[in-house]
């Protein structure tokens, strides 16, 4: 953001707030100020944040923050291609956040405008946003600027403490027996040389590609490339190889669950699969149990997964082991044109 930027934005501001250029140190308040107002298992730190954009960084990002005159930040803006994935068409994620102090002044209306006239600016044929369910003033306001639903995402959680293997001992047993074998990530990667592991990640990157072509999202995305999925899920530093695990067919993947850390008491899934001729087998649910077993020995507090809506398989497993659900993020879309 360069002084022009802030003085358009400042035109449409009420009097007492400028908009200026996002800093690292913003994410503090930033952060601050939405915990304020999420439950307790969507909490997050400044320094999560910042450690999810090291791993995956979005050169295109467009921040801008407003502060008032006493320099507290009330609000932020952001726009931009996307950082793991994109959309072919070339839409623009984004988002607009006001303090709960602050709302109804206009503050919001003038940074939507700015982040929509930076995605008009870069060609894209939409803008693509989010609220949280919860919130539904949030959402009548959105839709009062043009804004419809296109998905819902569920954010789960289990409680580690309340976490019973014992319950599904039978289903895991009658996996195991049809000749499925479960491997940590840890295990299979310990003694390989660069060409092994190479090897590994490989394999596990082409398992993982139909897989996730079959999740239902609410609009399309690029498939990751290799070299993006290799850093996220092996030089991030953020993966937990002792609670992610494969499931073998003698040599074939048949499906994987992989986590990673949030936070210091935490665990989030970021992926659970299974190939497409192993499904209804039980091969998911084994190793989520698998998984969360683990992560109670570990002394973690809870594991975190989210699913779109449609998703009703995977999200029929997660009610089954005991997962309890947050308030669904709710999609939005705005078309540009």
């Amino acid at each position: 953001m360069i002084a022009e930027d802030a003085e358009r934005v400042n035109t449409r501001l009420p009097k007492g707030y400028r908009a200026r250029p996002f800093r690292d140190s913003d994410r503090e308040p930033l952060v601050e100020e939405r915990n304020s107002w999420s439950h307790r298992m969507e909490q997050q730190s400044a320094e999560e944040w910042r450690m999810w954009e090291r791993m995956a960084p979005d050169e295109t990002q467009y921040r801008i923050v407003v502060e008032d005159d006493a320099g507290r930040v009330v609000g932020s803006a952001n726009v931009g291609a996307g950082s793991m994935m994109r959309h072919p068409d070339g839409a623009q994620n984004g988002g607009v956040g006001v303090a709960r102090t602050d709302r109804r002044k206009g503050i919001g209306s003038a940074l939507l405008d700015e982040v929509e006239g930076v995605a008009r600016s870069r060609g894209a044929p939409r803008f693509l946003s989010g609220a949280s369910a919860a919130h539904p003033d949030a959402l009548a306001w959105a839709s009062e600027r043009g804004y419809r639903e296109i998905g819902r995402r569920i954010e789960a959680y289990v409680e580690l403490a309340t976490f019973d293997p014992a319950r599904f001992a039978e289903r895991v047993k009658k996996v195991r027996a049809s000749g499925i074998v479960m491997r940590t990530f840890g295990e299979m990667m310990d003694g390989l040389d660069h060409d092994g592991l190479e090897s590994f990640y490989r394999a596990l990157f082409e398992a993982q590609g139909p897989m996730w072509d079959d999740i239902p999202f609410a609009t399309r995305l690029e498939p990751m490339p290799y070299e993006r999925f290799r850093k996220m899920s092996f030089e991030s530093g953020q993966a937990l190889y002792d609670l992610s695990l494969i499931a073998y067919d003698g040599d074939v993947i048949a499906g994987f669950t992989q986590s990673g850390r949030r936070q210091e008491q935490d665990a989030y899934t970021w992926m659970t699969g299974t190939a497409r001729e192993y499904r209804g087998r039980g091969v998911a649910t084994a190793l989520k149990v698998e998984a969360l077993s683990r992560g109670k020995a570990k002394g973690l507090r809870a594991m975190l997964t989210t699913n779109d809506e449609p998703n009703k398989a995977m999200r029929g497993i997660n009610a089954t082991l005991g997962y309890q659900t947050l308030p669904a993020h709710v999609q939005l879309e705005k078309k540009l044109g």
